[in-house]
């Protein structure tokens, strides 16, 4: 080989180097720019998972670059576990779910309130004062939840606490039915199974809106809000746009997508008043003190936590 091979040849293998190289780059940046903008996203079938389900249908989380994942869960516990596997960056989910997570020392925060409120429904055999008459009231819930969190407390604030015999039924659906079969006194739902109650026959005994208590909150992994805070911001925008559209829009155009994505019950279709939905806030400190408390009292968390350690609402449209 000549001199002048041999520098063409050593010429040809570095410029084909810088090229494999300049590829590489252009991958991982592009692998980059996807990561940022992918979250994987989990929803409990009710109310609040509506402004998500929206944003998603209707390309509000496409048009401002996200790749937005949403996987709905029936049962918190499969939630859970998506969440401690890292298969999810984010979940619905409720103030004592964040209290157990920092317990067991998976790092999870607060970054909003969801709409949420639990409510408490009588059998159709009897009529709020009726219920309120009887000397043993069976309250169907789900032990160590939001369900039964909300039910202690709404029968402290009715006067019936000495009253109360909790029934453990985690499955809402069964818990829907044994009430309406009047196996139960009462039972504390979330929305839209408490309005299924209350077509039924069932009257509202109480519920934590008219306490002052928004246990509801919205959570990601403290790794996704230290290394992706951009995503989560847009996310809000696009939760922010799908609120704009709920509150001008009526729900009879889009309750069929409730039906078929989250499971909502049919028979609510033409009998159901959509709430009016709130822009992204911060999770409400009181409910954060209260929810703190109970656990405390119960024996579910020893330890102490600060609101602000636990909730990050930077992330928010200001």
């Amino acid at each position: 080989m000549t001199k002048v091979q041999y520098r063409t040849k050593k010429i040809t293998v570095m410029v084909s180097l810088i090229i494999i190289l300049s590829i590489i780059v252009l991958l991982s940046n592009g692998c980059t720019k996807s990561e940022t903008g992918k979250l994987t996203i989990g929803l409990m079938s009710d109310i609040g998972a509506v402004p998500f389900l929206i944003a998603k249908e209707n390309g509000y989380f496409e048009d401002l670059g996200l790749d937005v994942e949403l996987q709905v869960f029936k049962s918190a516990l499969d939630r859970d576990a998506g969440l401690q596997t890292g298969n999810l960056q984010g979940a619905m989910a409720d103030m004592l779910t964040v209290f157990f997570f920092n317990e067991a020392d998976v790092g999870m925060g607060m970054t909003s309130a969801t709409y949420g409120n639990y409510i408490m429904v009588t059998s159709p055999e009897f009529t709020a004062d009726e219920f309120m008459l009887e000397t043993e009231k069976s309250i169907g819930m789900s032990s160590n939840t939001v369900i039964d969190f909300a039910t202690q407390l709404i029968a402290k604030d009715k006067g019936f606490g000495d009253q109360l015999q909790s029934t453990a039924i985690p499955q809402m659906p069964v818990r829907l039915e044994m009430l309406k079969n009047s196996e139960l006194a009462g039972a504390t739902l979330p929305d839209p199974l408490a309005s299924v109650a209350l077509l039924e026959g069932g009257e509202v005994v109480g519920d934590t809106k008219e306490l002052g208590l928004y246990p509801g909150i919205f959570i990601f992994s403290d790794e996704t809000i230290k290394n992706n805070p951009e995503a989560i911001e847009q996310f809000y925008v696009a939760y922010n746009q799908a609120v704009d559209y709920l509150n001008q829009t009526d729900s009879s155009e889009y309750f069929q997508l409730l039906v078929d994505n989250l499971s909502f019950p049919g028979i609510l279709t033409d009998n159901f008043s959509m709430p009016t939905f709130s822009k992204a806030t911060a999770a409400d400190e009181h409910t954060f003190d209260v929810t703190l408390e109970w656990m405390k009292g119960q024996g579910l968390i020893e330890n102490t936590y600060d609101y602000s350690d636990l909730s990050d609402a930077s992330m928010l449209e200001k």
